[in-house]
């Protein structure tokens, strides 16, 4: 009976940690209460254990908590040993060095697009992207390009967990209407495309990764400062090459070109 007791703990310990984003960096022990849905005393006893093993800190003069640097070397040792962002890394740096442009590599993590890789020859304004940034799977090319190539199971998942947001729904429609009609198409088109609606001054094209499962594992992007680069010219200039980088990428993890059909 014990087991059950510590995989409970397990899992609210990791729920602190995951209340803590880059736009809610430094967090109360009560606004950790109301996001976790657990009582302050319970929040606290957990944020003891995990100040002690240096997961969190505590910051004296604001009573607020935020996460250490040993919370970073956990993802950094996740990541460092994938074998995705390992064999995609030379692709993507002959990619960037062909356009002269940013490449970014992103998996689906939930409801959210995880960053693991990213070639950078460019500084974009107004946005801070690195490696571990999240971001949302249905305004970004990144997003988009990956979630339609989802199983039927996996996507409805997806908009089950989509549909408890409600800023979510009105760019996805009530029963995930509109996304669905952009998701067709990217199907059709083989890429995603976005044109400021995540960003406004941003637009970014996105292809998806496959793995020798024929199951799609991850995405390749290129995001461009709108004043510098026409929507047609990103098309045509930049698409065949992210394309075809991407099919390497693909290749080179086991995909034999055949798309199963979504099942």
């Amino acid at each position: 009976m014990a087991q059950p007791k510590r995989v409970n703990s397990l899992i609210r310990g990791l729920e602190i940690l995951e209340s803590f984003t880059p736009a809610e960096s430094h967090l109360s022990l009560q606004e950790l209460s109301v996001k976790t849905e657990l009582p302050k005393t319970t929040v606290h006893r957990f944020l003891k254990t995990l100040l002690s093993m240096n997961y969190v800190k505590l910051d004296s003069r604001t009573k607020s908590y935020s996460l250490a640097p040993r919370v970073m070397a956990l993802g950094f040792s996740v990541l460092s040993g994938m074998d995705l962002r390992q064999t995609a890394r030379p692709y993507m740096e002959a990619l960037s060095k062909e356009t002269d442009q940013n490449v970014n590599l992103a998996v689906l993590d939930r409801a959210e697009i995880l960053y693991i890789e990213r070639i950078t020859v460019r500084k974009i304004i107004n946005i801070n992207l690195y490696v571990g940034s999240r971001v949302n799977c249905y305004l970004t090319a990144m997003g988009r390009s990956l979630i339609a190539f989802l199983s039927r199971e996996s996507y409805e998942q997806l908009l089950a967990e989509l549909h408890k947001d409600k800023e979510a729904v009105k760019s996805i429609g009530r029963n995930g209407e509109k996304l669905n009609a952009i998701l067709d198409e990217v199907r059709s088109r083989g890429y995603a495309s976005n044109d400021g609606e995540w960003v406004q001054g941003l637009r970014a094209i996105g292809v998806p990764i496959f793995n020798g499962r024929s199951e799609v594992e991850a995405s390749l992007t290129m995001t461009f400062i709108s004043q510098l680069v026409g929507f047609d010219e990103m098309i045509e200039k930049y698409v065949p090459p992210l394309m075809t980088t991407a099919g390497r990428i693909s290749a080179a993890l086991g995909f034999d070109g055949a798309l199963r059909q979504r099942r």
